[in-house]
Formats: structure tokens, sequence, C-alpha cells
């Protein structure tokens, strides 16, 4: 029982954590001019062989954002899976408390 406490006190404070860091990171505070855009402007063309700024970004720069999608989906996944082993061994515990 007190590990159960223990658990749902560390899911709380890890998920206020991370609603912190992600209202930080939104919160905007971005200056418009940054030097990855002025190098991206003046490099991507070059870099990557698209004639489109745009597209030469999306595709030659990708290897960035697929990462933070894995590392997103991976997370998810993990914390899917805590929660869902959590509720089976409450389920459980709560079966044998009963027998």
């Amino acid at each position: 029982m007190m590990r159960d406490r223990i658990l749902s006190a560390v899911e709380v404070v890890v998920l206020l954590l991370m609603a912190l860091f992600l209202f930080q990171a939104l919160r905007g505070r971005h200056p418009e001019s940054s030097e990855i855009r002025r190098y991206m402007l003046e490099n991507g063309s070059e870099e990557t062989g698209a004639l489109n700024l745009v597209t030469g970004i999306y595709l030659g720069y990708r290897a960035f954002d697929t990462l933070g999608e894995t590392m997103v989906l991976l997370v998810s996944v993990t914390g899917a899976v805590f929660f869902l082993r959590s509720a089976e061994r409450r389920d459980e515990d709560t079966e044998d408390d009963d027998t």
C-alpha cells in the first residue's frame, strides 16, 4: 500500500516537472532572427542540393525532427506500459486481498 502511494507521488512529480519544462520551452521569447535561421538561408540549398529551400530544409535536415518524434514515441510507449503494469499490479493485489 505504501509502495503504491510512493509510486503515485513519483508519477505526479514527474508529470509536474514535464509540464514545467514544456511551459518554459513553449513560452516564447525566441528571437525571430537566429544563427540557425541565418545558416540555413545561406547554406541550405548548397548542402541539400534542393532548389526550393523549404524542401531542402524539410528533407535535408529532417533527421533532427525524426529523432524528436522517435523520442516522444518512446517516452509515450514507456509511460503507457508503466501505467498499465501499475494498474495490473493493483488489480492483482486487490484480488489477493479479497481471498
